[in-house]
């Protein structure tokens, strides 16, 4: 077990896939035209975690593949209420938005989804501009390609994607 889980870190570092950021949907985080460096997740290193970037097909059908963020974990309750976000009714701490609440969220609008043992709750850092969990619901794992973890392009923002 201990040397599958090495040798698919030894093969995941050298041969990342590069993926090309499409939209508004990341920012400030990522910029339309950004390119992220991927790796696949399930080694023990590289597990996905809240926070994390990660590159998925969509469960809609639509084809394709997004980059949103982590924000739910298996078997967890996540809930908007006033545009703020909550998992197992813990607030979730997003420095990374650029503002606080979901930006144009109603105040009194209320939603709440439960991921199954394998599904993750994924949504976009730019809330009023993207397509994410909260219009198909919780992403499946098998459905998560990658998780990213250095922007590569342009050079001149060239940097690690941290987890938060």
């Amino acid at each position: 077990m201990f040397f599958g889980s090495l040798l698919q870190g030894f093969i995941n570092i050298p041969f990342p896939a590069r993926f090309r950021v499409v939209g508004d949907s990341m920012l400030p985080t990522l910029c339309d035209g950004e390119s992220v460096l991927v790796v696949r997740p399930g080694s023990r290193w590289n597990r996905i975690n809240r926070g994390d970037l990660v590159i998925f097909e969509p469960p809609n059908g639509q084809g394709g593949v997004y980059i949103k963020r982590v924000v739910g974990l298996p078997g967890e309750d996540i809930k908007i209420a006033g545009g703020w976000v909550f998992w197992d009714g813990n607030l979730l701490e997003e420095e990374y938005l650029q503002s606080g609440p979901i930006v144009g969220a109603p105040r009194a609008d209320t939603k709440e989804w439960f991921n199954g043992p394998d599904e993750y709750f994924l949504l976009g850092d730019n809330r009023g501009d993207s397509d994410d969990s909260r219009v198909f619901g919780p992403v499946a794992g098998d459905q998560i390609k990658g998780r990213a973890w250095v922007r590569c392009w342009p050079l001149s923002r060239l940097w690690p994607i941290g987890r938060h």
